[in-house]
C-alpha cells in the first residue's frame, strides 16, 4: 500500500474523506447531533482542522488511492482562525470550544507529534488501512513520541495494536462521550 504525503490540491478529498468517516463517530455525533446536518458541519469543521494542520506546520498523510488521511501536527501546535468555523452553529460552536478547552487542558507537556484524526472511507475501514497509515507516520516521525486521543473503543483497540498506551484517564465534556488519551513511545 502506498502512503504519501497528501498535495495542497487533494485537501477537498482529505476533507471528504475525514467528513465520511467520522460522520457516525460518538464525538462527531454529540457536537453535531442533527444528523441530516452532520455532512454540511462536518465539512466545515474538517476543512478548518485540515487548515490548522497545514499552517501549524504539520502533516498529512493519504493512501495512494486517497480512501484514508491522517493529520499529524507538533506538540502545542493547532493554529485554527475561529473565523474558519463560520457557518457552525451557536451550539455547535460551543460544544467545540468546551471540547477544546478539555483536550488543551488534558494534552501532555513536552515534544510529540499529535495525530489529531485518522480516517477511512466507510466502503474500504476494517482493513487494516488505517494501521498501515498511522505505522508510516509513526516510523517516519522516529525518535519522537506520539500522542492522540481515541474517541471510540474500537478506535482505541487498533491503537494499542501500534503500542499507544492509555495516558491517564478517559475525559469528556459535561454530556459528551469519553475520549481516551494515549500514548505511545518510540
Amino acid at each position: 500500500m502506498i502512503v504519501r504525503s497528501a498535495e495542497l490540491s487533494e485537501m477537498d478529498i482529505v476533507v471528504d474523506v475525514l467528513t465520511e468517516a467520522f460522520h457516525d463517530d460518538p464525538v462527531s455525533v454529540w457536537v453535531f447531533p442533527d444528523e441530516e446536518r452532520r455532512p454540511a458541519a462536518l465539512t466545515i469543521f474538517h476543512r478548518a482542522i485540515v487548515r490548522g494542520t497545514l499552517a501549524a506546520g504539520g502533516s498529512i498523510d493519504v493512501t495512494g488511492d486517497l480512501s484514508a488521511a491522517v493529520l499529524w501536527t507538533p506538540s502545542g501546535e493547532e493554529d485554527i482562525d475561529g473565523d474558519a468555523f463560520a457557518g457552525l452553529t451557536g451550539e455547535e460552536l460551543g460544544r467545540l470550544a468546551a471540547l477544546f478547552e478539555l483536550m488543551t487542558e488534558r494534552a501532555p507537556s513536552g515534544e510529540y507529534h499529535h495525530a489529531q484524526f485518522i480516517g477511512v472511507r466507510k466502503s474500504v475501514q476494517r482493513q487494516g488501512i488505517g494501521g498501515w497509515l498511522l505505522r508510516h507516520g509513526l516510523d517516519r516521525n522516529g525518535t519522537v513520541p506520539a500522542y492522540l486521543e481515541a474517541s471510540s473503543p474500537e478506535s482505541a483497540k487498533l491503537y494499542r495494536r501500534l503500542g499507544f498506551r492509555d495516558h491517564g484517564p478517559a475525559f469528556a465534556v459535561e454530556g459528551g462521550p469519553p475520549m481516551l488519551p494515549m500514548w505511545r513511545e518510540p
